[in-house]
């Protein structure tokens, strides 16, 4: 009947199949047939009828029969009245009755919310229809359609967050993994960014229950989903605590792409980019989860990584997780490749090292690669006595080449090789030697740390796969040293060479028995040689003897014993161990490179700051030189003017009065001043030409020999400060020259200047007329111009000899020395040209120093403020050695079960 009234098809019900007729007609009889009624009630009818005039879009006359209905149908009256408001597109009044409808009815309840739904959307009311949708959900989910028009609409809105919601609640109600599917899509298309992590484990436990495997797409969507966003840490620790908290039990289930994920995050978070202290907050729930779910070809990685981070950072696992990694561990199937991994982190150590300007421990590198080389057996020749274990090398290499080794903690490394070559390895320098080299360098008693590497054409070596190493006297060393250890680390067997004359007393034995204590795994010989050693064997506790009387014999012998033996027990395992313990000495290398660097930090900025001062000392002594330099030679210069120009003030005056003596009563009196004008005129041109500039010509040439040997006095100054500031900075970074140019410069100018004078005549005489002489020496008596020769002759010498010549010479020499006035104003600017570049080179040396200073302050205080930067990723490193040390020794355990 709800279907009825749902299509509006109640009608139906009152009309009789077989009844042909129109339903109007029918239904208008039946309605006049209950009104003949007693007690008539038309409500049914009414209703009916409403449903038929709304078919026929009779929407008024539908409303006006609906507005009648008064019995159990008139909720559903109502809606069908709001139902042809809607039609009509009549909204509010729509709107309205939708709302007032009152019933207990969950199918009319759900219609109703239905048509308010699709009003909303009529109008493009949409959150109200967001309203009316979720109502329709919450209310009655089950309800045909009501959950996929809720899909489609928030689809169509982009509303992901109710979608999610959607998919969530109806995923947990219905258990139907169509909707972890349709959450799983969300997620992939980036539509789950915002949420927090906890908004899905509801669904993640559901979806877990009836379908793992779409259970680890889920967790994995999300991983790929919060990977890429600040929120990952937050996403790792969340869905740690969950899988923590998880009932866990055996599923027949294997979640191999969800351990693979946790094995990339895993490698991720200990690449280098995540502190210690972040660490310790992820690694320890990461691992406790991970070991919940890993299969069976990788459960060796997450329980060696406990055992592992538990070493490093004790108290972060639980006793009952670290029971299970023990019972995992010690059951897993290792499939791992320990010794890539192994080398893997040593390249990734060692871009660490680069990238933070240390120093790689050369030797132990090269001790490393002998461990890589799995073709040559490695083994170790000691003695007490250089001699007996020069001699048996020698003999058995068929060499001459070994010397007496008087380096406590030196090795050399013999090894075949096309053509000879050695090389020096210390701690931080690689140097490839002559022979010549390395045998002065071997004969030297200063200790070291060197590992010598001979390469050597030797049929013996290469036939029997043999690479020597020869240590040092044990009683020259004072104990097993570090080098010591490091060097016997990596050798396979070890040869204890024994004079048969000399024995081996008590207080050796014991340096054996130390040796066999630290190295237990290392195959010992004893070596007993000499010219009669078959006659006496001896034997040594916890090892074989191998008798050796320098014939081609024994050496033959003992070669195939050595190779044999290697063949037989090639230990791999043992190999790799003392490669992760390489590992290990070079990480605690870098840890003490750390407080060296702090030290050596201190010591460069206050040598830093010590330089600084000085340079700028240097640079004030500089311009003290400069200044110094300009004052003495502007100074020598103007001397040279003055001498010069007292010389042409004295001078002019005599050979001007000295032009008296050519006045005789022959001379032109009425031209005679214009004359001697000329003449004097030409006599300073010629004194100045060839007697004035000569001599200042000297004077300057003597000026510029001065100047030569004061700038190269200051440039020699320059020099030994260039030196001493090269000597303190350890190379030749200073260079102060000077530009002598400037010396040719002024040599061409003065050159120039001094060719010739260029002089321009000056008014000596022209101011006097002969009657003005005339009058001027006998006076006005006369009254007139007297002609008389002898009283001119006397009035011009007169006039001549007592003249006043001061201000006509004082232009004269300001003529002369105005061209060199340029030269002289030049000076200053010419010598600061000559030591420019030398204040530019201090002054860059100053800046460059300043900033070098600030940058290794602010490095120290970033070591001091921020220590973990440093520390963290060596303990890191440290960590995942560990975890391959814990990994090599459970396939060496198994390996060994194997073979027992």
């Amino acid at each position: 009947m709800e279907k009825q009234f749902i299509t509006k098809m109640y009608y139906r019900s009152l009309i009789h199949e077989n009844d042909s007729r129109h339903p109007i007609e029918i239904l208008g009889d039946l309605f006049a047939e209950e009104e003949q009624k007693e007690f008539p009630d038309a409500s049914e009818i009414r209703f009916a009828q409403g449903e038929v005039y709304f078919h026929n879009k009779d929407y008024e006359a539908a409303i006006f029969k609906w507005e009648n209905v008064h019995n159990e149908l008139e909720q559903w009256a109502k809606k069908n009245i709001a139902d042809a408001y809607l039609e009509l597109a009549i909204y509010p009044e729509a709107e309205s009755i939708y709302q007032s409808i009152n019933t207990e009815s969950l199918t009319l309840r759900t219609e109703v919310l239905l048509q308010l739904f699709s009003l909303y959307i009529q109008q493009e009311k949409h959150q109200n229809a967001n309203q009316m949708i979720k109502k329709m959900v919450k209310l009655n989910p089950d309800y045909p359609n009501v959950t996929k028009l809720a899909r489609s609409f928030f689809e169509k809105q982009e509303d992901w967050q109710s979608a999610l919601e959607l998919a969530i609640q109806e995923g947990i109600r219905t258990e139907n993994l169509s909707w972890f599917e349709l959450l799983k899509a969300y997620i992939k298309n980036g539509h789950a960014k915002q949420q927090l992590p906890n908004f899905f484990f509801d669904a993640l436990t559901v979806a877990r229950k009836n379908a793992p495997d779409l259970f680890e797409q889920l967790v994995i969507a999300l991983w790929n989903n919060y990977e890429t966003e600040q929120e990952f840490s937050q996403w790792l620790k969340a869905f740690n605590t969950y899988l923590k908290n998880l009932e866990w039990e055996e599923e027949g289930y294997s979640y191999n792409f969800l351990s693979k994920k946790y094995k990339e995050t895993y490698d991720e978070l200990m690449g280098g980019s995540y502190s210690l202290k972040q660490l310790t907050n992820m690694i320890p729930d990461l691992l406790n989860a991970w070991i919940k779910i890993v299969g069976k070809e990788e459960e060796v990685l997450p329980s060696s990584a406990i055992f592992a981070w538990n070493e490093i950072v004790p108290d972060r696992f639980q006793a009952d997780a670290l029971k299970i990694a023990e019972k995992i561990l010690f059951n897993a199937e290792v499939n791992v490749d320990v010794l890539e991994k192994s080398k893997d982190l040593n390249i990734v150590i060692d871009n660490w090292t680069d990238k933070h300007n240390l120093d790689h421990n050369i030797r132990i590198q090269a001790l490393s690669r002998q461990l890589l080389d799995f073709h040559h057996q490695l083994t170790g020749v000691i003695s007490f006595n250089h001699d007996t274990k020069t001699g048996f090398l020698n003999h058995f290499l068929q060499e001459e080449m070994v010397v007496r080794n008087n380096r406590e903690g030196a090795v050399s490394i013999y090894k075949n090789s096309d053509e000879m070559k050695i090389i020096q390895y210390r701690e931080y320098q690689e140097q490839e030697l002559s022979l010549d080299q390395y045998m002065v360098s071997m004969e030297r008693e200063k200790p070291a740390k060197i590992c010598y590497e001979v390469n050597v054409p030797n049929q013996l070596l290469e036939r029997n796969q043999l690479v020597i190493v020869e240590l040092p006297e044990l009683n020259r060393a004072s104990g097993l040293t570090d080098a010591f250890i490091e060097t016997m680390q990596i050798l396979d067997s070890l040869l204890v060479v024994v004079d048969v004359n000399q024995g081996l007393p008590e207080s050796r034995q014991k340096w054996i028995e130390m040796i066999q204590q630290q190295f237990p795994q290392l195959k010992t010989y004893f070596i007993q040689v000499g010219t009669d050693a078959n006659e006496e064997t001896k034997s040594y506790p916890g090892a074989e003897v191998f008798v050796y009387d320098y014939t081609i014999e024994h050496r033959e012998k003992l070669a195939d014993f050595l190779t044999t033996d290697w063949q037989q027990n090639k230990l791999v395992h043992q190999r790799m161990k003392k490669y992760l313990f390489l590992i290990q000495k070079k990480i605690r290398n870098l840890f003490d490179q750390r407080m060296k660097m702090k030290s050596q930090l201190e010591e460069t900025i206050q040598s830093k700051q010590d330089l600084a001062r000085k340079v700028n000392g240097a640079i004030n002594q500089l311009e003290d030189l400069t200044v110094e330099k300009i004052n003495m030679i502007r100074k020598s210069f103007i001397l040279a003017k003055e001498e010069t120009r007292k010389e042409l003030v004295n001078d002019i005056p005599v050979i001007l009065k000295d032009t008296a003596k050519t006045i005789t009563k022959k001379r032109d009196f009425q031209r005679i001043h214009i004359e001697l004008n000329d003449e004097m005129n030409k006599k300073i041109e010629t004194y100045l030409n060839e007697e004035c500039m000569p001599k200042f010509l000297s004077r300057i040439r003597d000026w510029l020999v001065l100047c030569e040997t004061e700038l190269k006095d200051g440039k020699t100054f320059l020099d030994e400060i260039a030196e001493g500031f090269n000597s303190l900075i350890g190379f030749d970074r200073l260079q102060l020259p000077c530009d002598f140019m400037i010396l040719e410069d002024w040599e061409r100018d003065i050159d120039r200047l001094t060719s010739g004078v260029n002089y321009e005549p000056v008014n000596i005489l022209l101011r006097y007329t002969p009657r003005q002489v005339l009058l001027k020496s006998a006076g006005k008596v006369f009254g007139k111009i007297i002609q008389n020769k002898e009283m001119l002759v006397n009035g011009f010498k007169q006039l001549i000899e007592t003249g006043n010549y001061g201000p006509i010479v004082e232009t004269i020499a300001d003529r002369f020395f105005t061209p060199f006035h340029l030269i002289e104003q030049g000076i200053e600017r010419d010598l600061r040209l000559f030591f420019k570049n030398a204040f530019e080179e201090l002054k860059g040396l100053a800046e460059e120093t300043d900033k070098e200073i600030n940058e290794k302050t602010m490095e120290l205080v970033e070591m001091k403020e921020n220590p973990e930067a440093f520390r963290d990723p060596l303990k890191i490193f440290e960590i995942t050695r560990l975890q391959y040390k814990y990994i090599l020794e459970i396939d060496e355990m198994a390996y060994s079960q194997v073979n027992s």
